[in-house]
């Protein structure tokens, strides 16, 4: 097995690729975060949104059609006014490990800003 192995020069990756994510509080109910999150993905990221949940407070989003992007936005009351955002970035099979995610962070930062 291991002559096969050496022979097809299949390597143990070095990287473990996690989906980049980032989470954020803010203290605000979640209908307006999710209404600023909206706007966000389509004005600022020129996003499509394929998929839209209020009652479960889902949002997902698509960018670009060559190493294409999806967004998961979803958003939980933490008590009090206070939300908690989770945005998560996915694409296809890279050849290398996605560390970071443009769309991720520029979408963490419109949100921030508008605090």
């Amino acid at each position: 097995m291991s002559f096969l192995l050496k022979w097809l020069r299949i390597e143990k990756s070095r990287h473990v690729s996690l989906h980049p994510q980032r989470a954020l509080e803010f203290d605000e109910p979640p209908e307006a975060l999710f209404d600023r999150t909206l706007e966000g993905i389509d004005r600022v990221l020129g996003g499509v949104v394929r998929e839209s949940d209020r009652a479960r407070g889902t949002i997902e989003a698509t960018f670009g059609l060559t190493f294409s992007e999806r967004l998961t936005c979803s958003f939980e009351a933490t008590g009090e006014g206070r939300t908690r955002v989770h945005i998560a970035g996915r694409r296809g099979a890279l050849p290398q490990a996605t560390v970071r995610s443009d769309y991720v962070e520029r979408l963490a930062e419109f949100l921030e800003r508008g605090r």
